[in-house]
């Protein structure tokens, strides 16, 4: 292969590599805004993890308070229950309590006090007739089993206003407690409301974090696929080089060859100037310096 075959393969290898290294520079800058989009969607995956982490404390502390104020409102539903049988309860006795006092109205414990002292005064000063006298004692037990049954009357009736005054202590309390039971019933229905919507976010975030966990994905796909591109240019680039040199070494060993043959042909040369033969023009060229030629083709013989 001539100088020049061999200079324009070797222009056309270089300005391959060239263009090599140019798309490996293209490919490094694609790499190096994946690894820059890379980076940014790593810090927003971060972000909603953290995102992720609050909204599951404050599904936690919403599920403890309303736990809290769901057995708060068992308790109070249990008392509420037990006041009111207890309520009942009273009332019936405040029933019949004044069914007793509508049946013995009327009785004056003073009175009837009065009528048996007079009657044990008139059986001490007064000599009666033994009938006067059994008649005026029956009285006297009569009288005595009224004063016992009004007594009796009396207590109920006391015990009564003391119980009445509990009664309405325990109807402010039943309502009181009806209050509270609706308070929280509306905190709980509130909490729910609350605890539906956290869970809603979080489920909106699981969904950011896979969207972008795809989306990691597909860029650390692109950057490997990059890298290979790049690994297929590099080894493009070692093959011209190898190319490039066997150019070298063919253009050396062709140098080589043809001055071994122009020194072969110059002593064909000295060897036929000396015995007198007939030199063709390339050998003359050959003897007196004009060596260059690079076809090695001879020309027509001359005298």
């Amino acid at each position: 292969m001539s100088n020049s075959a061999i200079n324009s393969a070797e222009e056309a290898i270089y300005k391959k590599i060239a263009e090599i290294k140019d798309e490996i520079s293209k490919l490094k800058q694609e790499k190096t805004q994946a690894l820059e989009n890379l980076n940014k969607l790593k810090q927003k995956k971060l972000e909603k993890i953290e995102k992720l982490k609050g909204i599951r404390s404050q599904i936690d502390t919403v599920r403890n308070e309303f736990s809290l104020r769901l057995e708060e409102l068992k308790k109070l539903k249990d008392r509420k229950q037990q006041l009111l049988q207890e309520i009942q309860g009273m009332r019936k006795q405040f029933d019949e309590i004044k069914a007793i006092l509508q049946k013995t109205q009327g009785l004056d414990i003073d009175a009837i006090e009065r009528r048996i002292q007079s009657l044990e005064w008139r059986l001490q000063t007064s000599s009666l007739p033994l009938d006067e006298e059994k008649r005026i004692v029956q009285k006297i037990a009569e009288l005595e089993k009224k004063l016992g049954e009004a007594r009796k009357l009396l207590e109920i009736k006391e015990k009564g206003t003391v119980e009445r005054a509990e009664y309405l202590a325990k109807r402010i309390e039943l309502s009181t407690i009806r209050q509270q039971i609706a308070s929280i019933i509306t905190e709980l229905s509130q909490k729910r409301n609350i605890l539906n919507s956290l869970k809603e976010d979080r489920e909106k975030t699981k969904k950011e974090i896979d969207e972008i966990n795809k989306q990691i994905e597909e860029i650390r796909n692109k950057i490997g696929n990059i890298n290979n591109q790049i690994k297929e240019k590099n080894n493009e680039i070692e093959n011209y080089i190898k190319q490039l040199k066997g150019e070298k070494v063919e253009a050396t060993s062709s140098r080589q060859t043809r001055e071994e043959i122009i020194e072969k042909k110059k002593k064909i040369a000295e060897e036929k100037l000396k015995s007198g033969q007939r030199l063709t023009f390339e050998e003359l060229l050959i003897l007196y310096g004009e060596n260059d030629k690079e076809d090695g083709k001879d020309s027509d013989n001359i005298y």
